[in-house]
């Protein structure tokens, strides 16, 4: 089986080597209780249609506005998933904040970056239900493709496809 390699960050990371050319994610919104089950990028193109319902899925809930995310970040999760083997879909805790909402978490939360990459679609705070958080973190800090931040109190890892850092 092939692996194509996808540019993650700022370094090359291999895209999960799936079946047939795809790449598929797994989605639980638990703020909206909405899905997403499907294959996203196949034989070599990310799939418009696809795009636009993550897009939706993953929107600021509270402010009522959709962003257009950064495919990479798709592509990290899929490779994420697959290297954990898990069966259970991400659970979202948090995709795109507009900056109203960024600002109120701020306010709320000490751990609220003022630029955060959930603001340019380029973040997501996950958890899965059958792994462990520590080790989730570990692995995605692992594959080096942006920020990884890990909230053991708060029950979610963060990833994003922004410069490598971890906290």
């Amino acid at each position: 089986m092939t692996v194509a390699p996808v540019l993650l960050g700022s370094s090359p990371v291999e895209a999960a080597p799936l079946a047939g050319g795809v790449r598929r994610l797994s989605l639980h919104n638990v703020n909206t209780n909405e899905r997403f089950d499907g294959v996203y990028w196949a034989d070599g193109h990310y799939k418009a249609d696809a795009l636009k319902r993550l897009d939706v899925l993953l929107r600021d809930h509270r402010a009522k506005q959709v962003c257009k995310f950064d495919p990479r970040l798709f592509d990290l999760l899929a490779r994420l998933h697959q290297t954990v083997d898990s069966d259970e879909p991400f659970q979202v805790i948090c995709g795109f904040r507009s900056r109203k909402t960024n600002a109120m978490a701020r306010r709320r939360s000490r751990g609220v970056a003022k630029e955060s990459y959930h603001m340019r679609g380029m973040a997501v705070d996950i958890r899965l239900p059958d792994t462990d958080l520590r080790g989730l973190a570990g692995i995605a800090r692992g594959m080096q493709a942006g920020g990884v931040g890990y909230y053991a109190r708060s029950g979610f890892v963060h990833v994003d496809v922004g410069p490598v850092r971890s906290w």
